[in-house]
Order: structure tokens, then sequence, then C-alpha cells
């Protein structure tokens, strides 16, 4: 984020196959909303979102949690690391929801698209993005993955099941850093499904944040 606050992202894909993981990077900018004092689902999180394929998303699950519950993630480090890099950066709490992919002539009923979105909020805008550059190094992938309790859309959160391909966005807005990650719940390494999970995580980590408040 720039000095005049404008709102940056950061994707970042996880493919993951027999061959090994590959990582592509993707970046740009994007609106900036003014800073938010609510700490809600419905002044941080939209109740649906329609991605550029079309697809719409409901919001099935969500609400505040702790910063340690944020970092479950099959990552390249330890949880208990980057709760601890949460922690002395001032976070103490993190806003989930949980969409799920609707029914409509372009989605996939059967094996639909799972978006977890986190709200991250912080004293201030330059704490908010230092921590927006720690989770850029990776950390990004020990966030946790937010599932329903039940149904299709608790899938990927079932003990011991190896994800399939994840499309991870970040976005950082004033003192508020969000997090979305896509995965399909039947947790496919099918490398054709990727465009839909980079336009779902992409369109969830724009949608969330502070712009959601009343009147904004």
């Amino acid at each position: 984020m720039n000095a005049s606050g404008r709102l940056f992202t950061s994707r970042l894909a996880w493919l993951t196959s027999g061959a090994g993981r590959r990582r592509i990077r993707l970046s740009g900018p994007s609106r900036s909303p003014r800073q938010a004092d609510q700490f809600t689902e419905s002044a941080l999180l939209p109740r649906q979102f329609t991605d550029d394929k079309d697809i719409t998303f409901a919001r099935v699950d969500g609400g505040a949690r702790r910063c340690d519950q944020a970092a479950s993630g099959d990552g390249p480090f330890k949880g208990s690391d980057v709760v601890k890099e949460l922690t002395a950066r001032g976070g103490k709490r993190v806003m989930t929801g949980v969409y799920l992919e609707q029914p409509g002539p372009h989605s996939t009923p059967d094996n639909p698209v799972l978006v977890s979105i986190q709200v991250f909020p912080f004293p201030d805008a330059a704490t908010a993005e230092d921590m927006y550059n720690y989770l850029n190094g990776g950390a990004r992938w020990n966030l946790t993955t937010w599932c329903t309790q039940s149904g299709v859309g608790a899938q990927p959160c079932i003990p011991g099941i190896s994800h399939g391909l994840r499309y991870e966005s970040n976005q950082i807005s004033h003192r508020y850093v969000i997090a979305a990650v896509a995965d399909r719940t039947d947790l496919s390494n099918d490398r054709s499904i990727a465009p839909w999970l980079s336009s779902a995580a992409g369109e969830a980590a724009n949608s969330a944040g502070p712009q959601n408040q009343s009147g904004q």
C-alpha cells in the first residue's frame, strides 16, 4: 500500500500434483475503501459476491475467532510461529467467512468451490502492511481454511485429508489484512480448474473488508 492509501493485492496459486508444486504470482492495484471501526460480519464481509466467471458465492458460515485459531493450514512454517507474528503485531481476533458456489449456468453443483475469507484488523496501516508482507513470504499457506460444520462445505476440513489445488489472494485495506483461499470441495488437483479458483479467491478478497460497512 502506498502513501496515498491505495489498496494492493497479491495472489498466489499453489498447484499440487505428483510432480511437485509450482507457484504463480500476480499483483496489481485496486480500490481503497475508507477505514471502518466495526468488527462485525456485516461490516467486513459481503453476504455474497459474483466473480468474473459469473459465478455467485454466498456466505454460509462465519464469525469472529481468536488469532490463535487462524493458522492451522498446511504451510511451510509452524502454525504457532505464524500466530506469534500475528499477535506480535497486535492481532487479537479475526473475522471469518465461509462461502459456497451457488447453482447457476456456469456452476459445478456436484463439486462446488469453497472460499474461506479471513479479515485481520491491526492497530494501524503500517502494521497491517508489515503483516501483509510477512504473509506473502509463504506464511499465507499456514492460514486456516474455514469450513461449514456439516455437508459438502465440511469436506476440505476433514482431519488428515490432503488438500488439492488451492488459490490464495491477499489484500490490504488501511489497517485491515484480507486473506482468501479457494479450493473445490472434492479437493481436486486438476489444474484445469485453476482459472475458476483464481477468479473466486481474487473476487472474495476484493469484496471483503471495511467497504461493507453501511454507507460505504
